[in-house]
């Protein structure tokens, strides 16, 4: 049996009473009515069905809001629904529910919903007394918030009388304007402000004038009266007048606050009204009729009028007077009224905030208390919020949305009948006005106007021509939004948008928002519009000027302006370089309304301020300087330097020639043409067509020594605190009108600047004194000028002979880096050279460092890939550096190793005689002075216990099976030279050994074979304090001199060097006169022997996955051991045939430490091919075959790759493509091809590597690692699962890899935690390897990349956090780490966000700011700390943020260098201080530079005991306090 459409309302109805809506198919009830055609009564009533909360609710969880309110709006045209239904059904469903509180001296008056609706018909009747024919009534309110008011505008809403509230808040002038332009007839007047604005115009208009305060006076018909008059009515029909009205017609009149225009008449009819209602109901489906509105906002606007009155009554919720606006009596009507919502601009927010922040700790009381007291102050049920009419702070909207209270931000206007947006509940973005409301579309203009068209938007202007405003059914905001992920962010008023003088487009309302949170600034305005750049007027809260009365002393003046540049500099960090602000003026006044510069709703009128403040800004865009011509270039003369000279901008002169001053004799040569210039006494190379004096000078290094210059300039110049760079001019030659002036100037100064100034004149004159007082600046008053030093003594270094030259570069070593010093150094060498001049070149090595030590290596192995090529200079220079390098070792003992094994391998190069007799002297130079170093060890030591003598024989003690003869030669050479001492320390970190520090019978002696003419014994040396150590001696019987010398080189070539590790025992010393060598002692079995002990579990096929893993690992491992062999030998030489019988491997994969036993079997190379096929057949087949149970674990591509990894890419690459030239020949190729070598599998191997990098064998076993991790681990946490990675990041060394494998980072996290995800990300992980490979990017700097990927691929909650994890691996995995991408301008930057655990239990957020009002924070803690605060635009900030986002401490730093950084100030909030916060801080900032390849943090001489803690030292050079990361 088919149910009737009313039995399914009663259904429905049912269903929504118990919660249970989905049994009454609510939504399908509501297509089945809009296709049926049904009564009006059917219809309302599912409309009063449509407005119960649970039915809202229904709708959004099924995700059908807009097809529901299209539903809806559907069902008010078909039936004609309107506000006078909707009021008579709430006032049936809720008629004894109390629709109004009116609070009267804390008193409440009620009013349910039965007697307002009586109440309303009582004054329809009356109204309808004014009707007559020939006249239509339209009703004018002009009054406060008052219960009569309401029932005036609800009776005309009702029952079709047009109304029209007017804003109390408007001029005078403008009330008569919208009196006479509404065409009102009857105008109702309430409160003191309304009567006071009647009484100024009333005899300007002939209105009827009804008194809505019960006044009796001549000129007002009473509020009693007028009600007496509907008694008078007769045949008033209240269902045919309801019925009678059209839903399409204006309904009512809303007007704007004009400024300088009129306001303009905004009509709405009842669609727009009702429809709103359920939009609105659907956005916010929680709020229904058990809910309390406190409301003071006018009724007059459209959020007091629409949202809260016209929307409790929709909800059937109670409306409740506030009894003031003021905050005061707000905070008294909370207590009597208890709300549930308060809707409120974001003044009476923010002071909520304080309050509460005053009465309790916000930042460390229990979040319950924090919510007692919240209650406590709003009545103790306030759950709802909005805040309209202005920005809010974010905080404080996250505040109230994390304390219970869901304070909504929204956007809306008059023309759209209130909100436009608004937050989704649990989705609030920081700085979004929200999500577009149901039923309304939006759409971005070109020029990011917000464009809207919808059911509850106007219809248009009364009266106005409004087609600019419509376009295409399109209303025109004049807002200008961002939108991002359906959310919108607003910009500013499109009236406000100003364009620079380059076309730069300027929100002016975005970047003033940036300043709201300095406390020390009141009101902030911006200036730009048409001009060169931004500026500011900035009323200042400052106690300074609020006290003083601007009567100020210079010094307190020159404070506050470092103060207020501080905040402008902080903020120009977050914007666009076009967008800031370049200067600023304190203003003595704020702006206000009376004098035409703020609006009603104290918005800026623009126009107003710049034409009041003209005085003020105008001299902001005046020049700083003077401008000089001719022959189309500029001079830029600061204006300082012609106060300096005491002079007027009228007296200077450039006749292209010379600069001059014609009052007195002050002149300097400045000749220019084309890009030539000469300054002074030097000549430089300019690229513009300008040149700025003031930049010039800020740039030390173009003019140290110019004293031309500084007689034009006086003192002054010398002043600089910190020097600049311009890359647009050059210092190219000095003008020979050098020698004309006397060596030194002579001012009254001390200041390093002045000493180095005069230092570069005396070098230049080559002055051997200039050296001495270089050196002084350098070691005793660097400061901020090493950068300074360099580049002035680089540029000048070619005006001088080569020995002072030399001198000068010693001079200044410690400043220099390495591959700059060896540049400069051989330029020195070569002018020496090709000068006349027959002095041996030399050169001292005392000043340098290690970096020039290993540029000086990096050098020469560079150099020994073309060596037979180099020309005699060069052979020359290396034999130089040869020589420098052996007096390196000799001064750093503790580099002698490394010294020894380039210098030895010069020796196995094929080169030229004259360098492989250099290399011989070196070496023999360099093992004289290290063991001149080393000393002879004593022959008797005392044994501080017992006080007895003792000597080595009484320290060794020799194994049973030793002979004799052995005996005797290894006590003689003990005794007799330094080779314990030596062996001990090559072998260990520098321990220096001798035999004071040996016990009797401390050195016990073992031999351990006999083989190839060497007899091999292994000691083994214990000592008192340091341990124990292991060597071995070699003596010789029987091999000739010649063998044992070229042996002893290659053991030392394949030892330890600089970039190279052990590939054999490290090689300790060669004792010619004793006939023995010693090396280093490594335990462990060759790899045949730890086969064959593990035969039987391999052949047996037990742990199968075990012995595959182990397998590939000693694959692997061996055949890069035995191609870096090759490598090694510079391609010429292989261990043949290579076996496992000749290698130690370790037996863990992530270990490193492949050695070769022996290297007597070195082979000539014949053919790459052959070479290739030996190792795979000798070592990868021949080995399967003797273990069965060893499965084909590896192919040809693992030993592509150990060939890659052995030789380095670019010489791997090299080599493989030569082994595809070799496959050519027929008889190669068949050879090849059996075993699976062919042309096609290189290429393909090659391919890879040029789309995806190498693979590494650590990236392999640390994957295949993480792999079988998670098989054991299946339901692992994301904490977990980091963890391990980072364990297996740092166990394989995978970090060591990036600078040859760029790649690595990403290819091991794209095989592990980002194994399942999908191509998109995939793709982006392979362009940004392919970016890496061509060099494009750096693997240290792959965040741009990355936020990219964040902001434009749809990542799962998992891949953020690996994506967070690849970025930053250095953070502790237990550590929560989050990526977030904040805008700085127009730029995107990816932040890392880390968190801790203090002492006190409590988790503390680390990260750099976000907003500039984070910096003003600690722009403010600095200050309460006492401490000097300058912030510029090189300052970097880290911050330490509770977990309720309140700011703990932090500290910040500037760049000096690419890895060199100051660290300015650490402060920390009194409350903070004692848990260990401050140490956290300091580490991760430590972890973070050290990833930024930072190598270096300065400090000033401060708190020196906190800084010592944290690793600083003090070095004078750095001009304070230092840490090397």
């Amino acid at each position: 049996m088919d149910l009737t459409i009313k039995q399914k309302l009663n259904i429905a109805e049912n269903a929504i009473k118990e919660n249970k809506i989905e049994n009454g198919n609510i939504y399908e009830l509501g297509k089945e009515i809009i296709q049926e055609e049904n009564n009006k009564e059917i219809i309302h009533s599912f409309l009063d069905l449509a407005h119960l909360s649970n039915t809202s609710t229904y709708i959004s969880k099924i995700q059908k809001t807009d097809e529901w309110l299209s539903i809806l709006i559907e069902l008010i045209k078909k039936s004609n629904f309107h506000t006078g239904f909707m009021l008579r059904q709430r006032c049936v469903r809720y008629e004894k529910k109390i629709a109004f509180n009116i609070i009267e001296k804390s008193k409440i008056k009620t009013i349910t919903y039965s007697s307002l609706w009586l109440k309303i018909i009582e004054v329809t009747r009356s109204l309808s007394i004014f009707e007559k024919e020939d006249e239509k009534v339209v009703i004018g309110l002009l009054t406060n918030n008052n219960l009569n008011g309401v029932l005036i505008d609800l009776a005309c809403l009702s029952f079709g009388y047009r109304i029209i509230p007017i804003p109390l808040n408007a001029t005078t002038e403008h009330i008569s304007y919208i009196l006479a332009h509404s065409e009102i007839t009857h105008l109702f007047v309430g409160g003191k402000s309304g009567n006071k604005h009647w009484n100024k115009i009333k005899q300007f208009h002939s209105l009827k004038t009804i008194s809505l305060d019960h006044n009796n006076q001549s000129d007002f018909i009473g509020w009693e009266k007028f009600l007496e008059m509907g008694d008078a009515t007769e045949n008033f029909n209240i269902e045919a007048r309801m019925s009678s009205i059209d839903i399409i017609n204006t309904q009512s009149i809303m007007y704007t606050s004009g400024t300088t225009d009129n306001p303009k008449g905004i009509t709405f009819n009842q669609l727009n009204l009702i429809s709103k209602r359920f939009a609105r109901a659907l956005a916010i489906p929680n709020i229904g009729s058990e809910d309390t509105f406190l409301c003071y906002l006018p009724l007059f606007h459209t959020f007091g009028r629409y949202f809260e009155l016209m929307g409790s009554i929709f909800w059937g919720a109670t409306y409740s007077f506030a009894e003031s606006p003021a905050f005061n009596s707000l905070l008294n009507d909370f207590q009597i009224i208890k709300p549930t919502i308060f809707i409120s601009i974001p003044k009476r927010w923010v002071q909520l905030y304080e309050l509460l922040e005053n009465q309790i700790d916000i930042d460390s009381d229990k979040t319950f208390k924090i919510k007692n007291k919240l209650n406590e102050i709003t009545g103790g049920y306030l759950a709802w919020g909005l805040s309209a009419a202005g920005y809010l702070d974010p905080d404080i909207f996250t505040f109230f949305q994390d304390h219970g209270i869901k304070v909504l931000s929204g956007y809306g206007m008059t023309e759209a009948t209130g909100g436009i947006t608004m937050t989704p509940i649990d989705d609030y973005k920081r700085e979004s006005v929200g999500k577009a409301l149901p039923g309304i579309e939006l759409k971005l203009a070109e020029d990011g106007e917000l464009c809207i068209r919808g059911p509850y938007v106007t219809n248009g202007y009364f009266k106005e021509d409004d087609s600019k405003e419509f376009t295409e059914e399109w209303f025109h905001t004049k807002d200008v939004f961002m939108e991002k992920d359906k959310h919108y962010f607003f910009l500013d008023r499109k009236k406000d948008i100003y364009k620079n003088s380059r076309g730069q487009t300027i929100a002016p309302q975005k970047i003033e928002n940036l300043f709201q949170d300095f406390e020390s600034i009141k009101t902030v305005f911006l200036v730009g519009d048409r001009k060169e750049y931004n500026t500011v007027l900035i009323y200042p809260n400052h106690p300074a000027f609020i006290n003083s009365k601007y009567e100020l002393n210079q010094e307190t003046i020159n404070e506050i302006r470092e103060t207020y540049s501080s905040m402008i500099l902080s903020v120009n960090s977050f914007l666009s370089p076009y967008e800031r602000i370049v200067n600023y003026a304190i203003i003595k006044r704020d702006f206000s309304e009376e004098k035409g510069e703020l609006t009603p709703k104290k918005t800026f009128v623009r126009k107003t301020i710049l034409k009041n403040f003209k005085d003020i800004i105008e001299p902001l865009y005046e020049k700083n300087h003077l401008s000089v011509y001719n022959k189309g270039k500029e001079i830029k003369i600061p204006n300082w330097i012609i106060r300096e000279i005491g002079t007027l901008n009228s007296n200077v002169f450039w006749d292209g020639n010379h600069l001059s001053i014609s009052d007195s004799s002050k002149s300097v040569i400045l000749s220019w043409n084309d890009s030539k210039i000469i300054i002074g006494d030097y000549i430089y190379t300019i690229e513009t067509d300008i040149l700025d004096l003031d930049s010039f000078i800020q740039s030390p290094n173009l003019w140290l020594g110019n004293f031309s210059l500084t007689d034009f300039t006086g003192p002054t110049i010398f002043r600089i605190k910190e020097p600049k760079t311009i890359k647009q001019i050059k210092l190219t030659k000095i003008n020979e009108s050098i020698n004309s002036h006397n060596e030194k100037e002579e001012y009254q100064t001390d200041i390093a600047l002045y000493k180095l100034h005069n230092a570069t004149r005396s070098y230049l004159k080559e002055n051997f004194s200039s050296i001495d007082e270089i050196k002084y600046v350098v070691d005793k008053e660097l400061g901020n000028w090493s950068t300074v030093i360099i580049d002035t003594f680089v540029m000048l270094s070619q005006h001088s002979t080569p020995l002072i030259r030399i001198k000068l570069l010693e001079a200044i070593s410690p400043l220099i880096k390495g591959d700059l010093f060896v540049g400069i150094l051989r330029e020195i060498f070569v002018t020496h050279i090709n000068s006349e001049i027959t002095d041996e070149f030399t050169f001292s090595i005392e000043r340098t460092n290690d970096d020039h030590f290993n540029s000086l290596i990096n050098y020469l192995q560079k150099s020994k890939i073309d060596i037979s090529e180099t020309e005699k200079n060069e052979n020359e220079f290396i034999k130089i550096l040869l020589l420098l390098i052996a007096e390196f070792g000799i001064i750093h003992p503790t580099r002698f190793v490394w010294a020894r094994s380039e210098i030895v391998s010069w020796q196995l190069k094929n080169a030229p005689k004259p360098i492989f007799s250099t290399a011989q002297k070196a070496y023999y130079l360099l093992v004289k002075g290290f063991r001149s170093w080393l000393g002879h060890s004593p022959d008797i030591a005392v044994d501080y216990e017992t006080g007895e003598e003792y000597n080595w024989k009484d320290v060794l003690t020799f194994d049973d099976n030793i002979r004799q003869k052995h005996r005797k030669r290894l006590l003689k050479s003990i005794s007799e030279t330094s080779l314990i001492k030596e062996s001990i320390f090559l072998f260990s970190k520098n321990h220096l050994i001798d035999l004071n520090d040996i016990p009797k019978k401390g050195i016990w002696v073992t031999h351990l074979g006999t083989r190839n003419n060497k007899v091999v014994f292994r000691l083994l040396v214990a000592t008192r304090n340091f341990g124990s150590y292991n060597l071995v001696i070699n003596l010789n019987e029987g091999l000739d001199r010649d063998f044992i010398d070229d042996e002893t080189i290659w053991l030392i070539k394949m030892g330890r060097g600089l970039k190279d590790d052990s590939l054999v025992e490290n090689f300790g010393g060669y004792w010619p006169e004793h006939d023995l060598f010693t090396e280093e002692y490594i335990q462990g079995e060759t790899l045949d022997k730890y086969l064959d002990r593990n035969k039987i579990e391999i052949n047996k096929k037990v742990k199968v996955d075990r012995w595959q893993m182990r397998w590939l690992h000693f694959i692997w491992s061996g055949i890069q051991a035995y191609q870096e062999f090759w490598n090694r030998s510079n391609l010429r030489l292989t261990i043949n045939p290579p076996t496992t019988e000749n290698l130690i491997i370790p037996h863990h994969d992530y270990k490193t430490g492949t050695r070769l036993i022996s290297i007597s079997r070195r082979r000539p190379v014949k053919s790459l091919s052959e070479h290739f096929l030996s190792l795979y057949t000798n070592y990868i087949i021949k080995t399967e075959r003797k273990y069965i149970g060893l499965s084909h674990m590896s192919d040809w591509e693992v030993i592509f790759t150990a060939t890659i990894q052995a030789l380095r890419v670019r010489q791997g690459i090299k080599i493989l493509d030569e082994l595809k030239l070799e496959l050519k020949s027929n008889s190669v190729k068949r050879k090849c091809e059996a075993t699976g070598l062919t042309k096609q599998r290189i290429n393909q191997f090659l391919d890879d590597i040029n789309r995806y990098g190498v693979l590494t064998k650590p990236v392999v076993f640390a994957s295949l690692r993480f792999e079988r991790w998670l098989e054991l681990n299946p339901k692992a946490t994301l904490e977990a699962k980091a963890s391990i990675l980072q364990e297996l990041y740092n166990d394989y060394g995978l970090d060591k890899l990036l600078d040859e494998y760029p790649e690595t980072r990403v290819r091991f996290f794209m095989m592990t935690s980002f194994k399942e995800s999908g191509d998109d990300l995939f793709d982006e992980f392979k362009s940004i390897i392919n970016d890496m490979r061509k060099k494009v990017i750096s693997p240290w700097n792959i965040q741009d990349r990355l936020s990219k990927i964040q902001s434009e691929i749809n990542l799962s909650e998992e891949e953020k956090f690996f994506l967070a994890k690849m970025l930053f691996p250095h953070v502790n995995p237990a550590e929560y780490i989050e990526l977030v991408t904040t805008t700085y301008g127009e730029e995107a930057r990816l932040s890392l966000v880390s968190q801790t655990e203090c002492k006190d239990g409590k988790l503390y957020r680390l990260r750099p700011p976000f907003m500039p009002k984070e910096i003003a924070k600690f722009h403010k803690l600095l200050k309460q700390s006492s401490l000097s605060v300058k912030f510029t635009s090189k300052h970097e900030f880290l911050l330490a943020f509770n977990n309720r986002n309140r700011l703990a401490g932090g500290l910040y730093w500037r760049v000096l260098e690419k890895t060199k950084i100051h660290l300015e100030w650490v402060a920390i909030r009194k409350k903070y201080r004692n848990i260990n916060l401050s140490k956290r801080i300091m580490s991760d900032f430590f972890k973070r530079m050290q990833y930024a390849g930072i190598n270096v943090i300065t400090v000033g001489f401060y708190a020196q005991e906190f800084f010592s803690k944290h690793g600083f030292r003090i070095e004078r050079q750095f001009g304070g306090m230092v840490k090397k990361l």
